[in-house]
């Protein structure tokens, strides 16, 4: 996928898997809306792909990802490859964390092309929904979702102080790949967010956003949109501005790529998704 040259940025309102950890800007109590996405994101679980909007959004977004694997900057793994080995030790590992990780849009997006995917979210029933996902001995028949190698865990990363000690082991450290899909834009202080992440990946591995090309805020009356609002931290960033996030979190070779096609929020709000990465130093 080649740079785009045009600004873009994070957008509000995601209807299908933002999980989202930190606090607000200026005029929010940081803890105050923490607990506000917590909650919001709770409520949010059981219905992340319910509707038809929801559903059209989903399949466009792992049509997205899926055309531009190669473009990531991760070495995955190639699936039949993987499956055929017969000594595990003698697979390539590719290991994910997916941040802010939702019910597992982005894990269930990249799918076989990793070996290993941990999940953190600030919603404990996001991390549920996700681990009902994906582990194969709570599976149903109505499920057919494919097992992966995928758990989720409850937590923050993006806090101020040192992470929490739960979090300081090797299990959660040297990934192949850092993503946040569609959550980028719920982060008070993105600067922090970016360098907090980028500290888990191994040297040379890839921090990943997906979200939204730029758009205004809007004054919908909706009830779903004023509760989603109040978890929003910022409307926009340019595309400088992302290099510059990127840069300053001992990142290289940012690129940009927009998917050239547009998804409704709500079936009203059209918003065109992106994705960014740069490598670590």
């Amino acid at each position: 996928m080649a740079e785009d040259p045009s600004h873009s940025h994070l957008g509000d309102h995601n209807g299908a898997h933002a999980m989202h950890q930190s606090g607000h800007h200026d005029h929010h109590d940081d803890a105050a809306f923490l607990e506000t996405n917590r909650n919001h994101w709770n409520k949010f679980a059981a219905s992340y792909s319910s509707e038809p909007w929801q559903k059209d959004m989903l399949n466009k977004i792992n049509a997205f990802i899926y055309a531009n694997i190669n473009w990531i900057g991760v070495d995955f793994v190639d699936s039949a490859t993987t499956f055929e080995a017969t000594d595990p030790a003698q697979v390539r590992k590719v290991r994910v964390l997916d941040y802010a990780c939702g019910p597992g849009t982005i894990t269930y997006a990249l799918g076989s092309h990793a070996t290993e995917y941990v999940g953190i979210d600030l919603s404990e029933n996001m991390v549920q929904a996700y681990n009902l996902r994906f582990n194969p001995a709570i599976k149903d028949a109505n499920n057919e979702d494919e097992s992966l190698n995928a758990h989720a865990e409850i937590g923050n990363l993006l806090t101020t102080e040192e992470p929490p000690a739960a979090f300081s082991g090797p299990k959660y450290h040297d990934f192949d790949l850092v993503v946040v899909g569609l959550g980028f834009h719920h982060f008070s202080d993105v600067r922090l967010a970016a360098k907090r992440l980028v500290e888990r990946l191994r040297p040379g591995g890839v921090f990943l956003i997906l979200d939204f090309v730029t758009h205004a805020m809007e004054a919908e009356e909706h009830p779903d949109v004023k509760a989603s609002a109040n978890t929003v931290a910022h409307h926009g960033f340019s595309e400088q501005e992302l290099r510059e996030i990127f840069a300053e979190a001992g990142l290289k070779d940012f690129a940009l790529g927009r998917m050239g096609d547009e998804v409704y929020i709500r079936g009203k709000s059209k918003r065109e998704p992106f994705l960014a990465r740069g490598s670590k130093i």
